[in-house]
């Protein structure tokens, strides 16, 4: 009897250790590869729809796989949509989402820490970029992956998942290829590079931009880099098959937002946030997928559902910080919307939210006075944006193209189906009265559900990392008052007569970002032509030493039949460093023509290059400098140079 329990306990310790050993090496479970390209709307791929160009390793991934009709970037920007794609979150649920701007994150940021768990190989090559410090960086990248190399690493050599270190186990591996990106565009002019392969001509423009020459020049190019894209994917594909791992890898192929094309990348249209989503699956595989190889799915899919996904497929436990849904594996989860955001182009503070339900697509902007159309240093370096600029401020632009350098609404809502291009806000319409209402709950639900921090001013943001502090971290253990700022925020946004006297009361609160939400709201207020009489609070607003708060109060007075006094002010504090005060001045448009010899001063004596560059930028819409003046030669050539570097290392991250 004894010795038959030995045998027994021995037989039990062999299984034990033949389950840790098969876990270690994972035979039963999948590799998984991610194959990323920047700034590429759906638009842009045959597999969508595109006539203009062929990509056979795509069409293959698509014979063997899935292609989602409604895969979102929950940011329209590099930074914001990875930052909520590597932690299965939200990124505005860690004040993540200013594109670009670090910040403190705990460990839990990282869901590939929990695949190396469960014994996976993990490798990044290419880029990060998931907006936190560098000190961050280098605490947590060591548990995270297992090699990295490339964009924001300190590793150089291209890491794969080839790697000698990987010893049998299975992989999730991350490649990363810049090609497509905007930069491959901006060269400032069409005159200073090689003109594309594809004729301008022949391309099929998408109908939310002008049919202008530079238009069609700029995305001719892009199309270029998407059969390049198409031929880097190639070689992990011939990769695999030579190595006999194609069997049994997993391959997610997509882009990371929008296509470069103006009010695309940065903007909170679906032109911003649909993402090409493509997933191939080996035979042994194919059960995972959500629909039959080869075929299309309506399935709606976030960046946050990537993680949580993978660790579905991969039989590990979903952690329940992670606010995204499994949409693969055996527990896969059906989504009823798509929540996005946006927050900022370079200095501009112009936070929206946007819902997508496969039907419709809903956009609450919550600074309704600000246009889309503000310059900024890097989108303007492409021809096709300057080009729509020129039109617009010497009064040649269609009627159907002039909302891009106008205030918005409070809200807008577009039909997907009709209108995929969002052309045609429905949001006045009774039609639709019943959907509108219904997204604009789910809108306000989701901030308080996800505890956004995407309305605490960069500032303010920025502090909290001066002095060592998780802004994630703090709002939870200082007990924030979330619903309150969320409830002023939405008030702003509609800037009511009936909520002046609060507005007032939070001119005055202890913390910046309510005042600066107060000053928001009553510049929406002297918007619609409701600030009648100019506060004393408002004018004192104006000396905050947050310069958002300053610059907004400012702006409110100079939209509330005050322009000479705010423009002024505004002037003075561009003088003293605000950047901030910039934006409201470019966006106060002709009202600024007085005070032409003050912005060519700004241009001229600024105390940084951004305060330079917007100056200049508002002296081109005043008629007073040419759009050729707005980069310096210095500027001009770096773009030039990095614009030809992307055509030229097409394929810069490779399996080895």
């Amino acid at each position: 009897m004894e010795n038959h329990e030995i045998k027994l306990k021995f037989a039990l310790l062999l299984m034990l250790f033949s389950c840790i050993c098969s876990k270690a090496q994972n035979i039963d479970r999948p590799n998984i590869l991610f194959l990323v390209v920047e700034d590429t709307s759906p638009y842009l791929f045959p597999a969508y729809g595109n006539k203009t160009i062929k990509t056979p390793n795509l069409d293959y991934l698509a014979k063997n796989g899935v292609i989602f009709n409604n895969a979102f970037a929950n940011g329209p920007q590099c930074s914001p949509a990875r930052s909520s794609l590597i932690s299965g979150s939200y990124a505005t649920t860690y004040g993540n989402d200013w594109h670009r701007n670090g910040h403190i994150v705990p460990q839990q940021y990282f869901f590939p820490q929990y695949l190396r768990e469960e014994g996976y190989f993990c490798v990044n090559a290419g880029k990060t970029d998931y907006n936190i410090t560098k000190e961050v960086q280098k605490k947590y990248y060591p548990l995270v992956w297992d090699k990295m190399s490339g964009y924001l690493s300190d590793d150089k050599p291209n890491v794969s998942y080839n790697d000698a270190d990987r010893k049998g186990k299975p992989f999730f591996a991350q490649f990363n290829n810049m090609t497509t990106h905007m930069s491959r565009i901006t060269s400032v002019s069409v005159d200073n590079r090689e003109p594309s392969k594809i004729n301008p001509k022949e391309v099929d423009l998408p109908s939310h931009v002008p049919d202008i020459p530079e238009m069609r020049a700029d995305y001719a190019l892009h199309l270029d880099g998407v059969q390049d894209a198409d031929k880097w994917v190639g070689f992990f594909i011939d990769d695999l098959k030579k190595r006999k791992l194609l069997e049994n890898t997993i391959i997610f192929f997509f882009s990371d937002h929008g296509g470069s094309l103006p009010r695309g990348k940065a903007f909170p249209y679906e032109t911003g946030f649909r993402s090409a989503l493509i997933i191939s699956a080996p035979e042994k595989w194919k059960h995972l997928l959500p629909a039959q190889q080869g075929q299309k799915s309506d399935q709606i899919v976030e960046f946050v559902d990537f993680g949580p996904t993978l660790l579905n497929v991969t039989g590990a436990k979903i952690p329940e910080h992670m606010q995204g849904k499994p949409f693969m594996g055996p527990d896969a989860q059906k989504r009823t919307y798509a929540h996005s955001f946006r927050t900022n182009t370079e200095i501009h503070f112009d936070p929206s939210r946007a819902i997508n339900d496969g039907a419709f697509h809903y956009i609450k902007f919550y600074t309704p006075y600000k246009v889309h159309g503000l310059k900024q240093s890097f989108q303007w370096g492409m021809p096709s944006q300057n080009a729509w600029d020129d039109l617009y401020h010497k009064g040649e632009c269609e009627p159907e193209y002039k909302s891009y350098y106008e205030p918005k609404a409070n809200e807008a809502l577009f039909d997907s189906k009709k209108d995929p291009w969002n052309m045609n806000n429905l949001a006045d319409d009774l039609a639709y009265a019943k959907t509108l209402s219904n997204l604009r709950k789910e809108a306000s639900m989701h901030i308080r559900k996800t505890r956004d921090l995407g309305f605490f001013p960069k500032a303010v943001r920025d502090e909290f990392v001066s002095r060592g502090i998780s802004l994630y971290e703090w709002v939870r253990t200082e007990n924030y008052p979330f619903n309150e700022l969320y409830d002023l925020v939405e008030k702003a946004s509609l800037g009511k007569i009936s909520d002046k006297e609060i507005f007032l009361k939070y001119l005055k609160h202890k913390r910046p970002e309510f005042r600066f939400w107060a000053a928001s709201g009553l510049t929406t207020m002297a918007y619609h032509g409701d600030l009648k009489v100019i506060p004393n609070q408002l004018v004192m607003a104006c000396d905050d030493k947050w310069h958002s708060v300053a610059a907004t109060a400012a702006e409110a007075i100079a939209l509330a039949g005050q322009p000479e006094k705010g423009i002024s002010m505004l002037i003075e504090q561009a003088k003293e460093g605000n950047k901030l005060s910039l934006s409201a001045l470019e966006e106060l448009g002709n009202r600024v023509a007085p005070f032409t010899d003050d912005i060519k001063y700004l241009a001229e004596h600024g105390k940084n290059k951004d305060i330079k560059f917007l100056a200049r930028g508002i002296l081109i819409n005043l008629g007073e400098l040419p759009m050729s003046q707005l980069f310096d030669s210095k500027s001009t050539n770096k773009f030039i140079k990095t614009q030809k570097q992307r055509i030229k290392d097409w394929a810069p991250t490779l399996p080895n």
